[in-house]
């Protein structure tokens, strides 16, 4: 389905689900252990974007970077995690990984 520029697959409907759960928990104070909320939802709103934006990427090599970059929010902060993700992600596109 597209929507704009945005090509919407199943998998981007369950990324916003996702993005519409933690939301919710950030909004009612529920806990998720071990993730912080803010992080979380930047990541999965950044992981949307780019998703969306080019919808012939390749999943299996992007799953794999959306998997690290979501488990490295436990350990370092937004910052570094979002430059990671960028990073990668050019060089995964360079390299025609993904």
């Amino acid at each position: 389905m597209y929507l704009g520029p945005f090509y919407l697959d199943t998998k981007e409907i369950f990324l916003i689900l996702a993005a519409f759960l933690v939301a919710l928990a950030w909004f009612f104070c529920w806990d998720i252990v071990w993730f912080d909320k803010k992080s979380l939802l930047t990541i999965i709103i950044l992981v949307l974007l780019t998703k969306g934006l080019l919808p012939a990427i390749h999943n299996e090599a992007f799953f794999i970077l959306a998997i690290v970059t979501v488990f490295l929010t436990l350990y370092l902060p937004v910052f570094s995690v979002v430059l990671f993700y960028f990073l990668s992600f050019v060089l995964f596109r360079l390299l025609k990984v993904i």
